[in-house]
């Protein structure tokens, strides 16, 4: 399911979502004393919590996260930090990278704190972009010194998202795993795929998921969908098992 804001489209994993009330953010903004982006409140309220382009959980604001980290130095706290150790019980994650990152917010900032999981150094990020996948966008080519190849895509977290794994087995003779991502887009025609050499993701929006092939290993092909959707689900798990692939409890 595409989704157009402001020109730009970001494809919807699954029509499963679960908005987030205003009223809900305005009771954390109130007791918490923090003013939340914009834009982020803007995607709460839309498309509720998930994970952005593979790399980012968009969560709600949540003031307990951080709280055990002001018992730890993981972090600097020179004059160049925007916030003391103390201050790191204030403050609202908002978001984690898959690499253990955290975005948050404090009450004596406009902008987001980025608690890197791998550096000493926390940092402020403006969010001025009328979009919050946007602001997203732009944290990624900072921290990660490179465009995010993955087109713009959105997995809505719910209670009713499902996934099974699969070993495949290339033996001498028989399709490789490329070969096979191949005949699965020819035979189930995916709305949007992305491929690179790590990985192939197959989406289908009648699935309310995707297939992903695993290249960086060569073994491993995940299927993630709708509890609603096992029929199609089931369709794949046959296609797959027809083609050296075991399911994997």
């Amino acid at each position: 399911m595409p989704d157009i804001k402001g020109g730009i489209i970001m494809y919807i994993v699954s029509d499963k979502r679960t908005q987030v009330p205003a009223i809900e953010l305005d009771d954390i903004q109130r007791e918490t004393g923090t003013q939340l982006p914009l834009s982020y409140r803007f995607f709460l309220t839309q498309y509720g919590e998930g994970t952005y382009c593979g790399w980012v959980n968009i969560t709600r604001p949540d003031p307990e996260v951080l709280q055990p980290f002001m018992e730890y130095d993981f972090w600097l706290h020179d004059e160049a930090c925007p916030i003391t150790q103390a201050q790191i019980k204030q403050c609202v994650s908002i978001g984690t990278s898959i690499d253990g990152d955290f975005l948050a917010v404090h009450p004596q900032t406009e902008e987001i704190l980025w608690f890197p999981r791998h550096a000493e150094e926390i940092t402020l990020k403006s969010c001025r972009e009328a979009l919050f996948t946007h602001t997203l966008d732009r944290i990624y080519r900072e921290e990660y010194k490179q465009n995010n190849s993955a087109p713009a895509f959105f997995e809505p977290w719910s209670d009713t998202r499902m996934h099974t794994f699969f070993l495949f087995s290339s033996r001498e003779g028989s399709l490789s795993m490329h070969d096979l991502a191949r005949l699965c887009k020819e035979r189930f025609q995916p709305d949007l795929v992305f491929e690179n050499e790590y990985t192939c993701k197959i989406f289908l929006q009648v699935l309310g998921g995707y297939i992903r092939f695993n290249y960086a290993y060569g073994m491993e092909i995940a299927v993630f969908y709708e509890k609603d959707r096992s029929k199609l689900y089931g369709d794949i798990s046959l296609f797959l098992q027809q083609h050296n692939c075991q399911l994997h409890s």
